[in-house]
């Protein structure tokens, strides 16, 4: 290809990507200036900012990887399937709010929403956030209980069951001065497991969708 035509193709999303690049940036800049916070602590690592060791968080931040994984796998499979049929169109939603969902988990961890910004900025309980995020898991699983039937939904009730079990012992008076490891660590688990279920659906949907290519070029 062309050095014209690449510029022509890219020009477009080029654009969209750099205009909302700024717009994250202005937002920063403006809340550094307003509440007087170094625009570096924005930027930089927080292992650098603090000077500590480069693997603090380390657990959170896979978490988060996962997180990520899972949302951004549904959000292409959504993308890429096609056609008009009733079954795919519930496929598509499906895929496109287990997207949602994950990207709420991921960002809940990624800015600590349900522990600090929520309760202590916003001024909303962290137990009426919880509610919120119950219901929504509720609403989906309702919403999509067919879709989620026929699909590997074990590995989804796991996860759930790891993910509830880690908020438990959250709640927990643990005798021991690691007392949030077993907490993280169950919440690993489940975090893997949730990637897990997503991974392994979407790959049975790209098998199913090269099958049906196949099946129409033939």
């Amino acid at each position: 290809m062309d050095l014209k035509q690449q510029i022509r193709n890219a020009a477009p999303i080029l654009v969209m990507v750099y205009a909302l690049t700024t717009a994250i940036l202005s937002i920063v800049i403006f809340l550094g200036i307003e509440h007087d916070v170094e625009l570096d602590h924005f930027t930089q690592d927080p292992a650098t900012i603090m000077d500590t060791p480069f693997y603090l968080g380390f657990f959170s931040y896979i978490g988060i990887l996962l997180w990520c994984a899972a949302a951004t796998l549904c959000f292409f499979m959504h993308f890429i399937i096609s056609g008009d049929t009733q079954v795919l169109k519930r496929t598509k939603q499906f895929l496109l709010f287990s997207g949602l969902i994950s990207s709420l988990l991921m960002f809940d961890d990624l800015f600590l929403l349900h522990e600090v910004v929520f309760p202590e900025y916003l001024m909303i309980p962290k137990n009426v956030v919880y509610l919120v995020y119950i219901n929504i898991i509720i609403v989906y699983v309702i919403l999509y209980r067919v879709e989620l039937m026929e699909t590997e939904y074990m590995l989804l009730v796991i996860a759930f069951g790891l993910l509830g079990i880690a908020q438990f012992v959250d709640l927990l008076p643990m005798p021991i001065p690691e007392d949030s490891f077993l907490e993280d660590a169950v919440k690993l688990f489940g975090i893997a497991t949730w990637f897990t279920y997503y991974m392994r659906f979407c790959v049975q949907q790209a098998v199913l969708l090269k099958s049906n290519d196949s099946t129409v070029t033939d």
